[in-house]
């Protein structure tokens, strides 16, 4: 018997609505801008502190509509200055990135010229690092802005 394909179809589209509903964690920006009511984003989850680093960082954890998560790192004076992600879907990085998305854009443009499947990318634009991979249906990946980094605090540990 042959299975109606309406319901695969629903189950697909309520997927990428889901993946594609708006990252909260903005690079640059306060933290308070990404604890705002998530009222306009059915799909949003709950921000929440997971843990203190060394110089006082905070992590926030998000989670995702596809079963990952989005981590945002907090300096102590409540900048949002790294980000971190490990989902099913690609995020949208112009949401993460913010500001920075413009720089970010223009490297991986650049990047993009070289020849050969890139399953593995590093990009330095500007004041902007990220460090990205994927694998099958697997997206993982951080953002940092070195000049935002508090002192003492290593930018590659943020995972």
């Amino acid at each position: 018997m042959k299975m109606p394909a309406l319901p695969a179809a629903c189950a697909v589209a309520t997927a990428c609505i889901v993946a594609a509903s708006p990252a909260r964690a903005v690079l640059g920006q306060p933290i308070q801008a990404a604890m705002a009511p998530a009222s306009q984003a059915k799909t949003a989850t709950a921000l929440r502190r997971t843990q203190t680093l060394s110089a006082g960082v905070q992590v926030y954890e998000r989670a995702t509509g596809d079963g990952g998560a989005i981590r945002e790192f907090v300096s102590p004076q409540g900048v949002v200055f790294a980000v971190a992600w490990s989902t099913r879907f690609k995020p949208r990085l112009e949401d993460l990135l913010g500001s920075y998305h413009a720089g970010y854009a223009a490297a991986a443009s650049e990047a993009l010229k070289r020849p050969g499947i890139q399953r593995q990318s590093a990009l330095r634009a500007q004041d902007l690092v990220v460090r990205a991979s994927s694998h099958l249906s697997t997206f993982t990946g951080r953002a940092y802005v070195p000049s935002l980094v508090p002192l003492g605090f290593d930018a590659e540990s943020a995972r």
